[in-house]
C-alpha cells in the first residue's frame, strides 16, 4: 500500500461493539498518535462490530495475481485493502527447482519488504496421494526418498506443507520436517483413521483444507474426515464457501468441535477477476465455481471477508465468525492479535450489521478498501 494511499485518522471517534477480551462490549474511543485512546473526542463514526483484522493462512493468489509468478507485491496491498493483516502464500504442487525459484523471489521480497503481512511459504506437496491429488499438478507428485525429501526440506522459506500418511516414506519425513520446525500438514491422502493416529502420534496436529480431498467418513471407517471431527487438538482449516464444504457440514464441525477452527479461501489467481486459466491450466467458471473441464474443483473464488459476510448471512454468531476469521489461524502460528484497548496501535476494522467492512485502519491510518 503506497504511503499516498493511506487516510490520516488522528482524532477520528468511534462507537460501537469493539472486539475486547474475548466479546462484543459497547465502547467508545479515538484515535491519537496512531493509538486507541478511550473515550470520545469528536463526533463518533457508528459501527455495528469493530473487530481485529481477517487472515489468511491458505491463499494462492487472486485478482489476477500470482504467488507462483512471485506476484508478492501486488498481492498483499490488494488483501490489506480487504482488511486481511495476515496471510500465508500457498504454492501450488511444483518441482522442487520452481520452489526453489519462487522461494528465492519471496526472501528477496521479505529482505525489501520487513514489516510484510507474509510470515512464510507453504506447498500443497510434494508428497501426496495421486488418487487425492485433485488440482495438483500429477506430474510433480514426488516419492518420499531421502533427497527428495532433504530437497524440500532445505528451502528455509517454505514452512508448512501437504503430504500424505500412506506414501512409502513419510515417517521419514515428518521426523525431519518436526526436527527442523517445520509444519507436516496432512491432505490430500488417502489415508485411513488408524494411519492418521500413527502420524498424530508423531506429532502431526495440522490438516489441510479439512475435509476436502481426503478420505471421507463412512460409520465403519471414518477416515480423515473422522478423524478430525473425533480428535480434540487439530488445527483445522475450512473453505466456507458453500462450494467446498456445505453450510451444514461446517454447522457439524461447529456443533462438534465449537469455533476452533479458521476459515481459509484457498483462491487461486482467476478469482475476482477476467482471467481462465492458473499455472497454465484451464479454469472453467459457473458463478462462484471454479473446476477444471473434468469438473475437479480447482481451488477458491471467495475472500475470507466474504466468507464472514456468508456465515452472518446463514445465522453464525459474530463472535465465532471474529474467532474463525480473525483469531483461530493467529493463534495457530504464534501471531500476536493488535488489542482494541486504551493506549494500543490502531488497527481495527470497522463492520456493518451484516458483518462487512466499511472501513480499514492499520497503525493509525484509514486504509481505503475497494470493491471484491
Amino acid at each position: 500500500m503506497a504511503p499516498q494511499d493511506k487516510i490520516k485518522a488522528e482524532g477520528n471517534s468511534f462507537t460501537g461493539k469493539i472486539w475486547k477480551d474475548g466479546n462484543f462490549i459497547p465502547t467508545e474511543f479515538y484515535i491519537q498518535d496512531r493509538k486507541i485512546r478511550e473515550g470520545r473526542n469528536k463526533d463518533a463514526i457508528k459501527a455495528a462490530y469493530i473487530i481485529p483484522p481477517f487472515s489468511d493462512p491458505h491463499i494462492h493468489g487472486g485478482w489476477g495475481f500470482s504467488f507462483q509468478d512471485g506476484e508478492f507485491e501486488p498481492l498483499e496491498n490488494k488483501l490489506k485493502s480487504k482488511g486481511i493483516f495476515f496471510a500465508i502464500p500457498t504454492l501450488d504442487n511444483n518441482d522442487i527447482e520452481e520452489l526453489r525459484r519462487i522461494a528465492a523471489l519471496f526472501r528477496d521480497y521479505k529482505t525489501r519488504t520487513p514489516n510484510s503481512i507474509f510470515p512464510f511459504l507453504r506447498v500443497e506437496g510434494p508428497f501426496i496421494s495421486l488418487g487425492k491429488r485433485g488440482f495438483q499438478r500429477k506430474d510433480c507428485i514426488l516419492k518420499a526418498s531421502l533427497s527428495n525429501i532433504d530437497a524440500l526440506l532445505k528451502i528455509e522459506e517454505i514452512k508448512l506443507f501437504t503430504f500424505a500418511p500412506e506414501i512409502k516414506g513419510a515417517e521419514t519425513l515428518v521426523r525431519k520436517a518436526l526436527e527442523l520446525g517445520k509444519i507436516p500438514s496432512i491432505g490430500h491422502s488417502k489415508a485411513g483413521f488408524q494411519n492418521f493416529l500413527k502420524f498424530y502420534k508423531l506429532g502431526v496436529r495440522h490438516l489441510t483444507h479439512y475435509p476436502n480431498a481426503m478420505s471421507g467418513f463412512h460409520h465403519r471407517k471414518i477416515g480423515l474426515t473422522g478423524a478430525g471431527l473425533f480428535v480434540d487438538d487439530l488445527q483445522l482449516e475450512i473453505i466456507a464457501d458453500g462450494i467446498h464444504s456445505s453450510f451444514d457440514f461446517i454447522s457439524l464441525v461447529l456443533q462438534t468441535k465449537g469455533p476452533v477452527f479458521s476459515i481459509i479461501s484457498d483462491m487461486i489467481p482467476p478469482a475476482y477477476s477476467e482471467q481462465d486459466k492458473f499455472d497454465g491450466r484451464r479454469i472453467i467458471k459457473n458463478g462462484k465455481k471454479m473446476t477444471a473441464k473434468d469438473g475437479t474443483i480447482a481451488g477458491g473464488s471467495t475472500s475470507v471477508p466474504e466468507q464472514a459476510e456468508w456465515l452472518c448471512h446463514k445465522g453464525v454468531k459474530p463472535e465465532n465468525i471474529v474467532r474463525l476469521a480473525c483469531l483461530n489461524t493467529l493463534h495457530i502460528f504464534g501471531r500476536p492479535s493488535p488489542p482494541i484497548s486504551n493506549g494500543n496501535e490502531a488497527t481495527f476494522l470497522v463492520l456493518d450489521n451484516n458483518m462487512k467492512v466499511k472501513n480499514i485502519y492499520y497503525k493509525g491510518e484509514k486504509i481505503p478498501g475497494s470493491s471484491r
